[in-house]
């Protein structure tokens, strides 16, 4: 009886609306579902989402976004700034991203321009990738379209990420681009070992950006870190499955900025295609320095390339030119305590450019084994050393990494 009233008078539904966001305003809290959204799974809850979030932005104080349990599908989410104030998002439930590709023409869920943001609550952002998956083509095509990214921090500062899962992307997993002073936390993320471009966490044109207590398992690189990436730390990451930890790809865009102050420790590693790595582009026309960057306490197991630099890099042969060499510079890098098991007869693969020779390198307590293969290294154009452990023998040492195959390399030993 109620809700005929409602219908026959619109001054009252006015009214009903009114009271329902001037309590959230005096209180800081906007649940989702006083907007209008419903946690079926079904019904879509967009403008529900984009609603809640317009008044929270306007609100005073420490404004919260409440997500209570529940399935809340919902299409593409751009979260605008600048806010009045720093805002929340505490995410008990599941968001479910549209299966409709035709709704989006970017991104799933993109937070933009905001000075503090805090994302937790334990919750799960579910891409539903599975159906999006066979509409990647980018393994034939280098201008293929790409799918949606299930979260985006673009031009964001001071956030912090906690606490919460993100599942079965179409594309990456999260992106974050020209963005500082974030901290992503027990973030736990996964997708199926096939599925494509599905890497963890991507991130470019960044400044202070922190990593830790973090479970990545996804069909591409758990982590990869782009040109414009300033003083990055990484933590306590368990990778696997999926293309490991990378630097990279460099060089393929012009005017691409450098890479410095990379640190990636007490790391591991299990069954991935490649452990830790750097990757520039051939034939790229972007000259930039990637540089002191530091692979400290990681553990490998069952890990196909444990060690990389490949400056030839040419997925899917899409450069025109493969006689023209890397013009990425790289130097001043760090392999210190690295151990485990390699499933490839290459352990240490140093291939850097023709061009520009990587400069600086160190390898120090790198124990690698393999019950196959006499595991062995091999260098190109790289100038640096490797340093023995006093507390191991010589003999293990260097079964680790002989024999070596070297072309213009000059690695000594300290």
């Amino acid at each position: 009886m109620v809700f005929l009233t409602i219908l026959k008078c619109p001054i009252l539904l006015f009214v009903v609306a009114y009271t329902i966001n001037a309590q959230n305003l005096s209180t800081g809290y906007y649940n989702v579902i006083d907007y209008g959204a419903v946690a079926d799974g079904q019904t879509d809850s967009t403008q529900a989402f984009l609603k809640a979030w317009v008044e929270a932005c306007m609100g005073d104080g420490a404004p919260t976004i409440l997500i209570p349990k529940g399935a809340y599908l919902v299409g593409p989410l751009t979260f605008k700034g600048p806010c009045k104030s720093p805002v929340s998002v505490r995410l008990k439930g599941s968001l479910l991203a549209s299966t409709d590709l035709g709704l989006f023409s970017n991104n799933w869920i993109e937070f933009q321009y905001i000075k503090g943001l805090k994302i937790t609550g334990g919750g799960t952002l579910d891409g539903q990738g599975a159906s999006a998956w066979p509409n990647n083509k980018c393994h034939r095509n280098s201008k293929c379209n790409i799918l949606p990214v299930s979260l985006v921090l673009s031009f964001v500062e001071d956030a912090i990420i906690n606490a919460i899962h993100l599942v079965n992307s179409k594309f990456f997993h999260m992106n974050i681009f020209a963005s500082k002073n974030v901290h992503l936390n027990k973030l736990k993320i996964k997708a199926p070992t096939d599925s494509p471009n599905t890497d963890g966490i991507h991130m470019g044109d960044v400044t202070n950006i922190k990593i830790s207590n973090t479970i990545i398992g996804t069909g591409d690189d758990c982590i990869s870190i782009g040109p414009g990436s300033v003083n990055v730390a990484i933590s306590n990451v368990k990778c696997g499955p999926g293309h490991g930890i990378s630097i990279g790809s460099l060089g393929k865009y012009l005017n691409e900025k450098d890479v410095r102050g990379l640190r990636v420790q007490n790391c591991t590693l299990t069954g991935t295609t490649n452990g830790v790595r750097i990757k520039t582009w051939e034939n790229n026309p972007s000259s930039l320095v990637a540089s002191d960057i530091f692979f400290e306490d990681i553990q490998m197991d069952d890990v196909d390339n444990p060690i990389v630099i490949d400056q030839k890099y040419c997925p899917h042969n899409f450069c025109s030119d493969r006689d023209s060499p890397s013009k990425v510079k790289v130097q001043n890098v760090v392999f210190r305590n690295i151990k485990g098991t390699s499933t490839s007869p290459v352990a240490v693969q140093l291939v850097c450019s023709d061009a520009v020779p990587c400069e600086g390198i160190e390898l120090s307590s790198v124990f690698l084994q393999s019950d196959k293969y006499e595991l062995k290294t091999v260098c190109a154009n790289v100038h640096g050393s490797y340093h023995l452990n006093p507390t191991r023998s010589a003999s293990r040492e260097a079964s680790v990494g002989a024999p070596i195959a070297r072309a213009d390399a000059s690695i000594h030993e300290n």
